[in-house]
């Protein structure tokens, strides 16, 4: 089993947002970012995937076993997504029908074509899963699929390093249970109490009125997060499309709301790397032409700090992060 936190590689590096299945996505960004087919770099930069590799998208045995190949091959790291976790904990939902299974909620989703795995696949992606951090830092930077806590963070430290992450995700479950700190009446105990879940969930409060969820996420880039390093993360789906359709998202998933302008780089030195990909199956559904595409997949430039999606624009992050991709 690996370390649960582990060195992050020196040198120049793009972080790959939530990929969620979408291949021909990734294929496009990687070929705008330089890179060769086997994830080599004329420049020797390295890639690092931000986790969520898998669910909603048409072909996510495709996507995880292009990720596992660039891992195996030295030329990529990966850490774990809360999706990825998902998976390792057996949940069968329609987002993960892919595994092979017809359980989930009745929805649209529903409609959304997912490659099925075959055995074979499906016994590689889960022992690759299993090999992946949770915690990636070095010395300028720290890399956590949805929030940095810097107590969680040290829980994975003294794991050691044979730690299985699955089992360390029930015994933190069991300890809270049993400290009556989790229950029915608190459904966002688990992801706010167990350190794992913190990491790859991040914090939770409950969901207002309407949500299509039980819980909400909230912003914890907004408030000290005690370690002046930058903080590259995914996760929280970024979905900037101008003033329609996302402020729609936003009002849904983010009671905050206004989430694009509260995403800081210059001053907080935070940033997210997820650009909403995990919707492109809603757009491909309602038949929008793909060069209209809304939705992104995006990569994170180190040390130049740029953004770049799969339709190749670019833009440099600022204080109230305002850029917004074509």
């Amino acid at each position: 089993m690996p370390e649960l936190v582990q060195q992050l590689p020196d040198g120049p590096i793009d972080f790959i947002g939530d990929v969620h299945g979408e291949l021909e996505a990734l294929q496009q960004l990687l070929s705008h970012l330089g890179y060769q087919t086997d994830g080599t770099h004329p420049e020797g930069r390295r890639l690092v995937f931000l986790g969520d590799l898998v669910d909603r998208g048409p072909d996510s045995p495709a996507v995880a076993l292009f990720v596992r190949q660039l891992v195996i091959n030295g030329n990529a790291s990966c850490i774990l997504g809360n999706h990825e976790m998902n998976v390792l904990l057996g949940k069968k939902r329609t987002y993960n029908r892919w595994l092979g299974h017809q359980e989930g909620m009745p929805g649209p989703l529903e409609q959304a074509p997912q490659r099925v795995a075959t055995d074979t696949e499906r016994t590689k992606i889960l022992d690759f899963f299993r090999t992946l951090p949770v915690v990636l830092e070095h010395d300028a930077l720290r890399v956590v699929h949805a929030c940095w806590d810097d107590r969680a963070v040290e829980v994975l430290r003294r794991s050691g390093p044979d730690a299985d992450v699955v089992s360390c995700l029930r015994v933190a479950d069991d300890a809270l249970r049993r400290a009556e700190l989790v229950g029915a009446s608190d459904p966002c105990a688990k992801a706010n109490l167990n350190p794992i879940r913190r990491l790859l969930c991040g914090p939770e409060i409950p969901a207002f009125e309407g949500a299509s969820r039980r819980t909400v996420r909230t912003p914890w880039w907004e408030t000290d997060h005690g370690d002046d390093r930058a903080c590259v993360f995914g996760h929280y789906c970024r979905v900037f499309l101008g003033e329609g359709s996302a402020a729609a998202i936003e009002r849904r998933e983010h009671p905050f709301g206004g989430m694009q302008r509260r995403w800081t780089w210059a001053s907080k030195r935070t940033i997210c790397v997820d650009f909403g990909i995990s919707r492109r199956w809603s757009e491909r559904l309602s038949g929008r032409d793909p060069d209209l595409f809304q939705t992104r997949l995006a990569a994170f430039r180190w040390p130049e700090e740029v953004l770049v999606d799969d339709l190749g624009h670019e833009i440099e992050p600022g204080p109230a992060d305002a850029g917004v991709f074509p």
